[in-house]
């Protein structure tokens, strides 16, 4: 700031050269002229030099609170609930991201710098003016107040316009990103038509909300210009008139002049900054808008650690419902899993398989009702430790812009290229990587478009081998293999899950005759619990008629 306010006091003098240069050209004094002549230019030099060391002191602690702004709302978000990221757009995201971080930047120059320089240059023409005419100053000082009271006004419409942009263009990127990460559904459908046309659709409330905007500026361009420009032509007409009466010198009228022009020209700067200042304003508060945010599901206090997991889980009489979605996903569910001991979860879609195992992750927490491991409530840990003890292979495995030895190590610690290979060789992927011209060196292009959907699966299985858990859980993760490849990463997959406790989400009943207990649903509540042999044996068994129409048809 010190730098800044003696940038901007050297700033504000130089028009008083012009006064000295004036009054003493008549006189002929070529040593004066000269010393005027390098005290001026010696004044621009030390204007560049403060000019340079004040952004680059600004820059020493700019910059890395840039980084920290971003590393905490990048945490907030990461952070967040399950819950949250269901109800957002990724493409809004990153375009209120990219928005805030730039004004994060933008906001920092116009308040510690552009508005500093524009105040000392007010102080300077103030003090200047009060000496030389005080009702100068007074109609500039009329013209000031009724152009900031117009400003303030065209700056609020401002600020709404750009809020309302600001929205349009969110919806856009919304709809960019979401056709770019689905772009092989378009292809497969060729719908390339219906979502450029969708595309367009969306630009017609953008270009209009973007017009508001942009005539916004235009709106203030015009009115403080008027008036503006008005007063600067009351000031240099009386100051004029004063000239020519002998009032005022030909160096003081100059002078005059030049803070008149100066001053004007601050002006304008001035409501520039303030209507930039609102720009910036309005996405800086969206940037920020994510941190107030409460998690729904939190970590507690002082947390639990579970040291040597033996895996026993118990669901106690718990019920949950969804967050403005479905009611009733489980109800009064009791449910003893003994440690190293595996279950499978079946029934119609929505039955409430996935829920169990969201609940078991802390993804959310039960409305009623509590879940144990080990006898340790899960509510006394924190996520990230419950669910470092747990190995998941989802239906649907997402993979990071990376190699494939990278998405196989990505869930483990000290990972040695000999445990990347058994574990892909386990996982029936290490054949195919082979044949790979990089090998594990492979990428897998943004989430995992290079591979095929049985690849996916195998990789995810690998992965999960590799970080060795506690509880291992399988979410139908073999639906998209051939019968081959199935049978192989069953077998596989048997072996790894030997001796941890294994829960298993299945459609396909074939992947869990070998489970020790299943577990039948309907409507979010256990209607059969059993063996394979024990539900099938069993009369009117919801099971059963599972089996036989996979089975017979």
């Amino acid at each position: 700031m010190v730098l800044v306010l003696l940038w901007g006091l050297s700033e504000a003098v130089i028009p008083y050269f012009y006064k000295l240069f004036v009054d003493a050209i008549p006189s002929g004094d070529y040593q004066l002229l000269l010393k005027i002549l390098i005290a001026y230019a010696g004044l621009y030099v030390v204007e560049i030099i403060l000019n340079a060391g004040s952004i680059f002191v600004g820059d020493t602690f700019l910059l890395p609170a840039a980084r920290d702004a971003r590393v905490a709302v990048f945490k907030k978000i990461q952070d967040l609930d399950f819950a949250f990221h269901l109800t957002k757009s990724t493409g809004s995201l990153i375009s209120a991201i990219k928005r805030g971080d730039q004004a994060f930047f933008s906001i920092h120059h116009i308040i510690n710098v552009r508005m500093t320089r524009i105040f000392v240059n007010f102080v300077v023409m103030t003090i200047f003016f009060t000496s030389l005419n005080s009702s100068l100053l007074g109609i500039m000082a009329v013209t000031f107040a009724i152009n900031i009271s117009l400003a303030f006004l065209l700056i609020r419409y401002n600020m709404r316009t750009r809020k309302e942009f600001n929205e349009a263009e969110d919806d856009v990127s919304a709809v960019i990103v979401d056709n770019l990460l689905n772009y092989e559904t378009v292809k497969l459908f060729a719908k390339e038509d219906k979502e450029l046309s969708h595309l367009r659709s969306r630009f017609q409330s953008w270009l209009q909300k973007l017009w508001l905007f942009a005539n916004s500026f235009r709106l203030i361009d015009l009115g403080v210009g008027a008036i503006s420009n008005t007063g600067l032509f009351l000031v240099l007409f009386i100051g004029l008139g004063q000239t020519i009466r002998g009032e005022l010198t030909g160096g003081e009228y100059i002078a005059m002049l030049g803070y008149v022009s100066v001053f004007y020209y601050r002006f304008f700067e001035l409501i520039y900054e303030l209507r930039n200042f609102a720009k910036h304003h309005v996405d800086l508060v969206k940037y920020f808008s994510w941190l107030p945010l409460k998690e729904q599901v939190k970590d507690p206090a002082e947390p639990v650690t579970l040291e040597n997991v033996k895996g026993k889980i118990k669901f106690e009489n718990t019920s949950f419902s969804y967050p403005e979605g479905k009611q009733g996903a489980i109800r009064d569910f009791d449910l003893t899993i003994k440690p190293g001991q595996s279950v499978a979860f079946v029934g119609h879609s929505g039955a409430g398989k996935t829920t169990v195992t969201k609940l078991l992750m802390r993804f959310y927490d039960p409305n009623s009702g509590k879940i144990t491991i080990d006898g340790v409530d899960l509510k006394k840990m924190t996520k990230s430790h419950l669910r470092s003890h747990m190995g998941v292979v989802p239906q649907e495995p997402i993979m990071f812009n990376n190699t494939i030895a990278f998405n196989i190590a990505y869930g483990a610690l000290d990972v040695t290229e000999e445990k990347i290979i058994e574990a892909a060789k386990m996982a029936n992927l290490h054949d195919f990587i082979s044949t790979m011209p990089k090998a594990y060196k492979t990428n897998v292009g943004e989430r995992g478009v290079k591979l095929s959907g049985g690849q996916k699966q195998r990789l995810a299985i690998a992965r999960m081998i590799l970080s060795d858990p506690e509880i291992i859980i399988f979410d139908e993760a073999t639906s998209q293999l051939d019968s081959e490849s199935e049978k192989l990463i069953q077998d596989a997959f048997w072996k790894a899950a030997k001796g941890k406790t294994t829960l298993i989400i299945a459609h396909r009943l074939s992947s869990i005759t070998k489970a020790e207990k299943i577990v039948v649903m309907e409507d979010g509540e256990i209607r059969e619990i059993g063996s394979h042999k024990q539900l099938l044996t069993k009369k009117s068994s919801l099971y059963k008629k599972f089996w036989q129409l996979q089975t017979v048809g």
